[in-house]
């Protein structure tokens, strides 16, 4: 008795165990390297040994990441991602039991399909921690929603919801949907002297909290990151629209135009600016429901993805389709329509900005409830196999599923990381190095902006104080802006040799550094004015990424 009660916890342990496992194994090795995004967070946590932050934003500093205590290595950035991408494994045990009215072997493989699947173990690797706490929270919430039966219960839910928003911000597109089914679901509980004070002040509280993540996250400022990456706010979305309307001058009037040349009515009904935000949008958002996203290449940013399987196995397209068919025909009503909700409506934050097009980060939210459907096929496949077949079929199933997660962490460990150098900026540790090992000498960087200068900060452990202290200066010479961003450091993209030339013969720069022509398209000329480079860093396929140049001469 003992044996059949507990056996599930037990497994279940040892799920988690070996999801941790993988999730920790090699985590400090500076490979792939930390790229820009990752070691600026360094500078955040020290902020709160400063005093600068308050109190909630100690609370959120300090849980996504552990540089502050272990300091500045690649564990302190990534641990934190690893740790709660693994907690993710037990919750949905117990969301899948909730889905399945308390099928434990359902909510098993739903368990131990998290542990390796792709999508979870790619977010638990990099040191953006804030997107597995959200979707984490978002997992609370679905299971809580779910089980909610009165309107305290219904409104608890809300509240991971609310720590979900807090830490990424896109999954405030994705609440008017909940909110809407939440409003038809009490209505059911309520007396209907209640239902108007009750909604109004629903909205109101809404209204308020959705202002206070707008002006905290700046996501309708004029400068802000939100408005920043929509579609119609981004002048290349109509490019293609504009290319199509400028070819239709060199036609003749016809019916379809209504008698009239092209461009004086059809043309504004045809190729107009909602349509081609329309089209980019549709665009964004069916890239995530095809196969090759899906299954076999996942996100083109090679963060997200290994490039080499897409965020599911492909050995789980039948599953997947055959489980979405058994849960739609024999789920409950309030479970298919919350299924329906996050599914439908998880890839529109990723769909309405410009880089949205397969960017897992924005719809993350969208494939846990893939997955169940992956577990609920496996589970129910046994049904369609003849009991004396069954235990065969199990092998076979299982060995497919354990080559195909081999096959998938062989390549992350060993081709991954040559592969996905370029993504990661690989280099500029090395560099950071370098500079150090020569006196700290002053160095320019021919690079789009100064993004890393946060890698040279992290990997120097400059002081914050004199890090905060330095502001930023601009220098602007001909049609090139020099941004110094400490005191031995410079950054360009030039858009002439001469505007170099000037600046250099004015700043005392010792070390010259030209990046991997992937990056940025610098001028030739630049290229050819330094003929042999004093030193060379390589990617780990050993082609050149930086290569630095000696300005003084020998």
């Amino acid at each position: 008795m003992k044996k059949n009660k507990y056996y599930p916890l037990i497994i279940l342990s040892a799920i988690f165990l070996i999801g941790l496992f993988l999730r920790l194994y090699r985590i400090n090795l500076n490979s792939p390297a930390l790229y820009a995004d990752e070691t600026g967070q360094y500078f955040v946590f020290k902020s709160i040994l400063e005093g600068t932050s308050s109190f909630i934003e100690h609370l959120i500093k300090l849980s996504f990441s552990f540089t502050w205590f272990l300091g500045l290595k690649p564990l302190g950035v990534r641990l934190p991602a690893a740790i709660y991408g693994s907690l993710l494994i037990p919750l949905v045990y117990f969301l899948g039991l909730s889905f399945s009215g308390g099928k434990k072997n359902e909510s098993l493989v739903f368990a131990g399909m998290t542990a390796i699947i792709p999508w979870d173990f790619m977010i638990s690797r990099i040191g953006h921690s804030h997107i597995p706490i959200m979707i984490f929270m978002v997992c609370l919430h679905v299971l809580l929603y779910h089980r909610a039966k009165t309107i305290k219960t219904y409104i608890l839910s809300f509240l991971p919801l609310g720590v979900a928003m807090v830490y990424y911000p896109s999954v405030i597109f994705i609440v008017p949907f909940i909110v809407i089914h939440f409003l038809l679901e009490i209505n059911k509980l309520f007396d209907r002297k209640f239902r108007l004070p009750f909604f109004a002040g629903l909205v109101s509280l809404t209204l308020v909290f959705g202002a206070f993540l707008s002006f905290r996250f700046h996501l309708f400022s004029a400068g802000g990151r939100g408005l920043d990456l929509v579609i119609w706010n981004d002048v290349n979305t109509p490019w293609q629209t504009d290319k199509y309307r400028a070819l239709s001058w060199n036609s003749e009037p016809t019916v379809f135009s209504f008698g009239l040349p092209p461009e004086k009515l059809a043309n504004k009904l045809v190729y107009n600016r909602a349509m081609a935000n329309l089209s980019t949008f549709a665009h964004n958002y069916f890239t995530f429901f095809s196969p090759d996203w899906l299954f076999f290449k996942g996100d083109a940013i090679l963060r997200h993805s290994t490039g080499q399987v897409g965020a599911f196995y492909p050995f789980l397209i039948p599953f997947m389709l055959y489980g979405a068919f058994v849960f739609f025909k024999v789920a409950d009503k309030k479970t298919k329509q919350i299924f329906l909700i996050w599914i439908l409506a998880s890839p529109i934050p990723a769909a309405i900005t410009k880089d949205g097009a397969g960017y897992l980060l924005r719809v993350v939210t969208v494939l846990p409830f893939l997955t169940y459907f992956c577990a609920l096929g496996i589970v129910e496949s046994f049904n369609l196999i003849k009991k004396n077949l069954r235990i065969p079929y199990g092998i076979i199933v299982g060995l497919i599923g354990l080559y195909s997660a081999y096959y998938f962490f062989f390549g992350y460990f060993h081709v991954y990381p040559s592969l996905s150098a370029r993504s990661y900026e690989y280099g500029f540790k090395e560099l950071s190095d370098f500079q150090v090992a020569n006196n700290n000498a002053p160095m320019l960087v021919i690079w789009d902006g100064y993004y890393h200068n946060n890698d040279f900060r992290f990997w120097q452990a400059t002081p914050f104080s004199e890090y905060s202290s330095f502001k930023i200066k601009e220098t602007v010479i001909g049609e090139s802006h020099f941004n110094q961003t400490f005191t031995n450091l410079y950054f360009v993209n030039p858009k002439s040799l001469n505007d170099l030339q000037r600046f250099l013969s004015v700043f005392p720069i010792k070390y010259i550094v030209l990046p991997d022509r992937y990056f940025i398209n610098y001028p030739t000329e630049i290229d050819a004015e330094f003929a042999t480079p004093s030193a060379v860093i390589k990617y780990p396929d050993q082609t050149p990424a930086l290569r630095v140049y000696n300005l003084e001469p020998k």
